[in-house]
Parts: C-alpha cells; structure tokens; sequence
C-alpha cells in the first residue's frame, strides 16, 4: 500500500447505504457557511487551542447537525500544502461529527504547520472539543 495514502485509512465502519442516523456523510447541512455567520462564531465564540488547530465554538438554539468551517492561512504553505491539510481536517471533521453534540457551530483555524496524518487531526479535534464543551 502507499505509504503517502496509509493516513486515510478509516477505523470507522461503512457508512449505511441510506444515510440513516449514523451516516458518516458529510453534507451541505454539517457545512457553516456564510461571511456573516463565520465572523460571528470568530468573534464570540469559546476558543479552544490544540496546536496547530483552534476551534472557536458557538452553541445553537436549534438541534441540528453540527456544523463546521475550516480556515486556512496562506502561511500554512503553497496550494496544494493547504488543500491537503484542509481535506485532513475535512475528513476528520467527518468521521468524528457524531462524537459532538448537535446544535454546535465550530470553526477551525489551521495555524502554519506541515501536514499531519488523518488520525493526527482526529484526535486533536477529539480532544480540543471534548475539552470545550
């Protein structure tokens, strides 16, 4: 197997072919989107630190999904070093969204580091959010 493709490998089981409950999709629902509401989150929001990630984390009215935003600065490295982090942290966003509790706002802020395997990010989103909330 390619060692460049090993940190993707997924501990989790298969997502159900009806996008139940438990599907592990990530939808345009889970997404936080908007100039307004991002900055709103940024700026009220608790912040909670596990470098090189920041999450600033908002609780909603509502029991929707949880959803989250990524930001990446360019200082973090050329193009393609910053897409490669952000569909690290994407996809550990992913496989994680149920450990949150619904009606959550997160949005992470990638502080300038080399890239990192898959479960790296996992686990400190894990840990940053378990200790946030």
């Amino acid at each position: 197997m390619n060692a460049a493709r090993d940190d993707f490998v997924s501990p989790q089981p298969p997502p159900l072919a009806g996008g139940g409950a438990n599907s592990l999709r990530f939808l345009k629902a889970h997404r936080l989107s908007g100039k307004k509401l991002i900055d709103t989150v940024y700026k009220t929001g608790q912040r909670r630190r596990n470098k090189p990630l920041m999450a600033c984390i908002v609780r909603r009215a509502d029991s929707g999904p949880a959803r989250v935003a990524i930001s990446i600065a360019k200082k973090c490295g050329s193009a393609v070093e910053r897409n490669t982090i952000r569909r690290r942290v994407r996809e550990a966003w992913r496989l994680a969204q149920h450990e949150f509790p619904p009606g959550l706002d997160v949005l992470v802020v990638v502080q300038p580091h080399g890239p990192m395997a898959m479960l790296e990010y996992q686990q400190r989103l894990l840990a940053m959010l378990r200790n946030g909330l």
